[in-house]
């Protein structure tokens, strides 16, 4: 069961998720569009939006160093 969890199904879930963004990417590429750029208009909604992408990169960046 350790095999499969951390040697065989992490290339399952990465494989199924780059074939699945190509798959829908040439069947219907118009779909990939952010549609929630209307709510950016109020400035709270803006500063809130750069924090929150601020957290994720310095998350990103402590699991980069942890590995």
């Amino acid at each position: 069961m350790h095999n499969f969890l951390f040697g065989i199904y992490p290339y399952i879930a990465l494989s199924v998720a780059v074939i699945g963004s190509i798959a829908r990417y040439e069947r219907d590429p118009f779909t990939w569009k952010s549609s929630s750029s209307q709510m950016l208009r109020r400035k709270q909604l803006i500063m809130g939006s750069v924090l929150f992408h601020i957290g994720v990169l310095i998350i990103f960046v402590g699991h980069f160093v942890g590995l």
